[in-house]
């Protein structure tokens, strides 16, 4: 896999993308997705995610210059998978609320984001719904700079998922965490 250059520089992007036990997945993007709407394997419904499609993963916005998605083996003990789900991003001063530091809407943006795609992942439904998310804000992302966002499933019952998420920076220093709880529509699988 060719990598963007942003994770070429930094040792430790290369160090998690070069374990063995990663298996990268495909994230949508501007480049493979047509007029922002990614199609589902054959199925009709649609997910527009325009937010990161058009807004953010637009290289003239300079919010998220680069994304690589993957999962692993999961490292947390509270985990009822065996898998965590991954986004590391390069994000640049598009994403700013304060020179130097993106806005705290990010944060909860892309925890968020990282909750849902676990909890469809985990629960195999198309577009579960967050009904609850709770964050805690532990110190600034800074801009431009490299995160590690992680996700994993810590209760499943019925049609709801709960969900855990951190992003960290380079040092596995915690920069924000939450938990979220999904709900996935009525008989709606992927």
């Amino acid at each position: 896999m060719k990598l963007h250059p942003d994770f070429q520089e930094q040792p430790w992007c290369r160090d998690i993308l070069d374990d063995p036990q990663v298996q990268f997945v495909e994230a949508p993007t501007s480049d493979v997705v047509a007029n922002g709407i990614p199609a589902t394997q054959g199925n009709e419904r649609r997910v527009s995610n325009s937010m990161f499609v058009r807004t953010l993963y637009n290289a003239s916005s300079n919010a998220i210059r680069a994304q690589i998605n993957f999962s692993r083996p999961v490292r947390e003990p509270d985990a009822i998978t065996p898998d965590e789900y991954c986004y590391l991003l390069s994000i640049g001063d598009g994403l700013d609320g304060k020179t130097g530091r993106a806005h705290g809407g990010f944060n909860a943006l892309i925890l968020d984001q990282m909750t849902g795609t676990t909890a469809s992942k985990v629960g195999g439904s198309f577009a579960p719904a967050t009904a609850r998310l709770e964050m805690d804000y532990a110190a600034p992302i800074d801009t431009p700079g490299i995160v590690l966002c992680r996700g994993w499933t810590v209760e499943r019952s019925g049609r709801k998922t709960w969900v855990k998420a951190v992003i960290e920076d380079g040092k596995g220093r915690l920069l924000a965490k939450g938990r979220a709880l999904f709900i996935d529509p009525k008989n709606s699988k992927l």
